[in-house]
Parts: structure tokens; sequence; C-alpha cells
């Protein structure tokens, strides 16, 4: 098993050290680890309410903090990456960035839809006051921008719009279908993220519908807790497989130096 999705404090929302993050995953027994904490903001311009990713001085920090915990591990192998955040109008600019590091892959995620960090639990009450149609179809746009920009090898917890649990009334196929042909077309993976089933939703990103959409058009999974505490890495994952298996699944993908590889599941 791998888990490619694990922070580190440095985002100032998660908990505890990479030797921690590193033993729990000794103790559950996974192949692959990659921490993929959140880029700094600060590089990209933007600035959030609240601070929710490390600074632009930490990042050589963070990539040598990780890089250092990998040339002591023989078990699990692990990975170096980062989860970017999607900011419309900074792409040339995350281009070059991006370019001046070696990850292993880079997650694509949206948490903002203007300045509104609607994945943040203090802002989740601002749903009320939403068209909850306009508001999915905003969202997954940005989706299918992210895809077709070219600068993700993963996209991140893809369906993380309903954390709260709001939903509109109208059916969500074809917003979905829409989503995996763009992932399909530019080649980019999924993650099963299974951080949503401590949510208020209550259930994995993506859930099984969607899973079953992205199995059906040929596009590749990957797997990862979003852990933001030690003890949350590898969380839910035999319920995760048995949903991907129950899809149709049995390769995961994994990643090194942006080139995609994979592992049976």
């Amino acid at each position: 098993m791998i888990d490619y999705h694990l922070h580190t404090a440095r985002c100032c929302h998660a908990t505890g050290t990479l030797s921690e993050y590193l033993a729990e995953a000794q103790r559950k027994g996974l192949d692959e680890i990659g921490f993929a904490d959140h880029f700094p903001l600060g590089l990209l311009d933007f600035k959030p309410r609240n601070q929710v990713t490390m600074e632009p001085r930490e990042l050589k920090l963070y990539i040598a903090e990780v890089e250092a915990l990998k040339n002591k591990s023989e078990s699990p192998v692990i990975r170096v990456g980062i989860e970017v955040d999607y900011i419309p109008g900074t792409e040339k600019k995350l281009e070059n960035l991006l370019k001046q590091y070696h990850f292993d892959y880079v997650i694509g995620s949206i948490h903002f839809m203007g300045r509104w960090d609607f994945t943040h639990p203090v802002y989740a009450n601002d749903y009320r006051e939403q068209d909850m149609g306009k508001l999915y179809r905003q969202y997954y746009a940005l989706v299918r921008d992210a895809c077709k920009c070219g600068l993700f090898d993963i996209i991140g917890h893809i369906d993380v719009i309903k954390k709260f649990g709001y939903r509109p009334e109208e059916a969500l196929d074809f917003m979905r279908v829409e989503v995996v042909s763009i992932l399909k077309e530019n080649g980019v993976c999924f993650e099963l993220n299974t951080a949503g089933r401590d949510a208020p939703v209550g259930e994995f990103y993506p859930d099984q519908r969607f899973v079953e959409i992205c199995r059906a058009k040929g596009v590749p999974v990957t797997m990862g807790s979003d852990a933001h505490a030690p003890d949350q890495v590898g969380r839910y994952f035999p319920e995760a497989i048995a949903c991907l298996k129950a899809a149709g699944y049995d390769q995961l993908a994994t990643f090194k130096r942006r080139k995609r590889y994979y592992q049976p599941l």
C-alpha cells in the first residue's frame, strides 16, 4: 500500500514530526509514502485570510528534511511530493517555480474560490449563502482548468467541495463525467483521499460512483490519507482498497521524479 498525501507541521495546521509519520507508516506496513505538504502561497503572491501553507523560505528546508529522512529509511520508500493550490492566473509563475525543484510528484488541489477558503471549517457557514448548483459548476470548472494546465501529476481530493455536506439538488453525474474526460485527455491521475471519512460529509474523496466513472474511462488512481497528524497515516485504507477493487481497479499509480509507474493493488 502507498500513502502519497502526508503533511508536516510547517503548514501551520498539522502536527507531529516526519519521523513520527514514518513510524506510523512502518507500523501499518505501508510499502511507500510521500510527503506532500502545502506549497507556499506566498510564492504565488496569494495571501489567504488564514495561514495554511509554509512560508516561502521554508520550501527548501522542507525538501531537505524529507530527503534526509528518505536517505535513512529502507522501508517504506519515501517520495518527495508537494500539494499546490491551483490559483487561476498563476500558471506561468508556478511552472517556472516547479522547474527549480526535483519533486517526485505534484498534487494539484483546489481550496480557494476567489478569496474564499471553502475547505476551512471557519468559513463553512458561507455555504449557506450559495446557490449549490452554481457553486458546484464553478468548482468543477476550476478542476477542469487545473487538469488542463499541465502542471500536476495528481488531482487531490477531487470532490472536496462536498466536505461539509452541502450538495446541489441537480444530478452530479454530468459534472463528474466532464471532469473525468478531462483527466483522461490530459493524462492526470486522481487520488482516493480517505480524509473525507472524518469530515462532516463522512465519505471518501471521491465517492464510489465517481471512482466507478474514473475506472470506466481508464483514469489511473493513487491513494492518500491527507494526514495532518501521525495517527492519520493510512487511515481507512482497507476500506479504500475494497472501494477501488469493487470499481475494477487492480493497480495503483506511483511516481518518481515526475514519471508514473504502477504497482499491483
